[in-house]
């Protein structure tokens, strides 16, 4: 069986590619040939030389209009001629011209947030949305979501355009090995650094909207106590400046640190050196819809993750998660206070239910009923 991943973007602003990138290796050990479709950009090549083994197959497009990237897609499945196309999102770009295919593959089209209930999308742009997110139910074969939220929100869907049977796969994202075996270039640096304190983690946009400021209202009702705690803010966003203003006027700067966009290759030492991670999440429709990816990264490490009771967390945690509000900073100075004096209830989950071969398993599996797809035995030997 051969399936193609279609990709948007460059991975640094469009993070849907870490699926098919996580997937290739699995999936072709299970049998499967692998190609993917990227945008050729300097980080989607570099990321996909580190993830990919040599029997993946890449085909690289130019950045260009929308028009013309629909038309290089088309051109390119039609060469590629796989038995299932898998798009890693859904959109007016990201898409192929059925009727311009020489076969008949499967569209499978995955859907890791609910882009109509994001706030900042109003007016036309949330019912634009809203329609390409019923479409999809209509256009593909099958579906995978990355949240439960999603998987229940899409058999709704699909029966309200005359799809009740529609397949639907409920897929999160997963961890990937590459990160945790990466050499730790940086660890030793980072230990010196921070020999003497309790070091929190985040990483991914700077915006309020994720938690920012209740993370920096936390640390600054924790230090009263705890001054050796530190927080280690791990990349951009729109209120990055209101936060190092906020963190000058408060006089934290010797507690909070931004350190920007952080290279691959140097993620598995912060991580490693990390006493906790912080994944804020709000209870609104956007939240319960999206799979928060960072969370499965800092899984494998055996650390705390101080999130939210909401979607996927809940889900991979259930009650014995440390969760706090976002709108109440205390509750999370009170996780961190508890880390630091050595009072935090230490929880472990099996990582191996969340790694990217368990998905690629999942996937098999899944294809392998719903379509009556036969997979070699040395395939199945791998995920069964």
């Amino acid at each position: 069986m051969k399936i193609c991943f279609i990709t948007l973007g460059d991975i640094k602003s469009i993070a849907t590619m870490k699926r098919a990138l996580g997937m290739a290796n699995p999936l072709q050990s299970m049998g499967w040939e692998v190609s993917i479709i990227a945008q050729d950009t300097e980080e989607n090549r570099n990321r996909i030389a580190i993830e990919c083994n040599e029997q993946i197959q890449v085909y690289y497009y130019k950045e260009c209009g929308l028009k013309e990237e629909v038309q290089i897609k088309t051109s390119l499945v039609n060469q590629i001629a796989p038995d299932f196309v898998y798009f890693c999102s859904f959109s007016f770009r990201n898409r192929i011209i059925k009727s311009k295919l020489s076969a008949k593959p499967k569209i499978l089209i995955e859907h890791s947030e609910l882009a109509s209930g994001i706030p900042d999308n109003k007016g036309l742009k949330k019912y634009a949305l809203l329609l390409l997110e019923y479409f999809s139910a209509r256009y593909a074969d099958g579906l995978l979501c990355a949240s439960r939220y999603l998987e229940r929100e899409y058999h709704k869907r699909a029966a309200q355009v005359m799809k009740k049977k529609l397949p639907i796969l409920y897929s999160p994202y997963a961890f990937n090995n590459d990160v945790i075996d990466a050499p730790k270039i940086k660890l030793q640096e980072l230990q010196e650094t921070y020999k003497n304190n309790t070091v929190l983690i985040y990483m991914g946009t700077m915006t309020r909207n994720y938690g920012l400021f209740t993370m920096l209202q936390a640390v600054e009702q924790v230090i009263k106590e705890r001054p050796d705690v530190k927080l280690l803010l791990l990349g951009r966003g729109r209120h990055l400046e209101e936060a190092k203003a906020y963190v000058q006027e408060h006089r934290l700067e010797n507690h909070v640190v931004f350190g920007g966009y952080t290279p691959e290759n140097e993620l598995s030492s912060y991580f490693e050196r990390a006493d906790a991670f912080i994944s804020p999440l709000n209870d609104t429709v956007q939240d319960w819809a999206r799979c928060p990816s960072k969370i499965y990264m800092y899984i494998p490490f055996h650390k705390p993750i101080f999130t939210s009771k909401i979607g996927e967390p809940k889900e991979i945690f259930g009650n014995d998660g440390h969760y706090f509000d976002t709108t109440q900073p205390a509750g999370l100075a009170k996780l961190i206070a508890d880390l630091a004096n050595g009072r935090l209830q230490h929880t472990d989950i099996n990582i191996d239910e969340h790694s990217w071969h368990r998905r690629a398993a999942d996937l098999t599996n899944w294809v392998s009923r719903v379509y009556a797809v036969q997979f070699k035995p040395a395939a199945r030997e791998v995920y069964s």
